[in-house]
């Protein structure tokens, strides 16, 4: 039986930066072994996204338990131990395994339930295709504002309303099972009431996270057409073509770096944001997982 968990705790709307803060302090405390973990991380998990039928389900079913191993990672930081290449596989030794992967699989119904939701979407919207047809202009705007309206419109709104759901149901769920041994399904729950509770810490957690994202964004685009400016403008075809290849070689490993930089310091804030909201005084764990 898991350690009873009375309720969700509310905290200020300031402890949403200091998540983040606190997340970068948990990847400064161990920063090449933390950039080392989410290379191997991101390797594993594009290989297994090759696998063909399989890989993508397995990947889905396979993430929470990954998630869970990074959070004991952060707690065995907390508690004074390294940070070691092993914690990324801890989700998958003992009790904790099972109650993982049907956190995974409750994800897999609710993205099928999600990709229904779009396919109604698009049927729906299916008379956008004739709105080339036709001859004035304005015709075709009043159309497409037509076609915009109504049933369309529900199916956007149930869609980012599912999105949602499935962020606040996985946000904690993975550490409740990997460190307070909860039930997956509880887990589930208790991660919902707390993200729902603190909606407002969430708010301004997420604020950051699209500024620093969008000025992170910029940087890098910018970068990478000055790099590639002056080929692209010399007129050269062959030269041209480099770029471009250079470019698209440039975001690909870009992307991988940042996401292995900025991956761990997530990861951080997730373990933070439990450490408020769910987590008690006592950091160890007695009892296993149960389902």
């Amino acid at each position: 039986m898991s350690r009873a968990i009375v309720d969700a705790r509310v905290v200020d709307a300031g402890r949403g930066v200091a998540w983040w803060t606190e997340g970068w302090r948990i990847f400064r405390s161990s920063t090449g072994m933390w950039i080392g973990v989410f290379v191997v991380y991101l390797i594993v998990s594009a290989l297994v996204n090759l696998v063909p039928y399989v890989g993508q389900v397995a990947h889905s079913l396979l993430t929470p338990v990954f998630v869970g191993g990074l959070m004991i990672a952060c707690r065995a930081l907390e508690q004074g131990e390294p940070l070691r290449m092993s914690h990324l596989f801890e989700g998958f030794q003992g009790a904790h395994f099972v109650p993982l992967m049907i956190i995974g699989a409750v994800n897999i119904a609710l993205v099928l339930a999600l990709i229904a939701l779009t396919t109604a979407g698009a049927i729906s919207t299916a008379s956008l295709g004739n709105i080339g047809s036709f001859a004035d202009p304005l015709d075709a705007i009043r159309g497409t504002a037509f076609a915009l309206t109504g049933t369309t419109v529900l199916v956007v709104v149930l869609v980012l309303l599912l999105v949602t759901v499935f962020m606040m149901l996985n946000w904690f769920a993975p550490a409740l099972v990997a460190l307070r041994g909860v039930a997956p399904m509880q887990a589930m729950k208790l991660s919902f009431v707390a993200m729902l509770r603190n909606w407002l810490p969430f708010l301004v957690y997420s604020l950051v996270a699209v500024v620093v994202g969008i000025a992170l964004m910029v940087a890098f685009v910018a970068i990478a057409f000055a790099m590639g400016a002056g080929a692209m403008m010399s007129g050269s075809v062959a030269g041209g073509m480099g770029a471009v290849v250079g470019l698209i070689f440039l975001f690909v490993i870009g992307g991988f770096l940042l996401a292995s930089v900025v991956g761990p310091i997530a990861i951080g804030s997730v373990y933070a944001g439990f450490k408020d909201t769910l987590d008690d005084d006592d950091a160890t764990v007695t009892n296993p997982a149960q389902w």
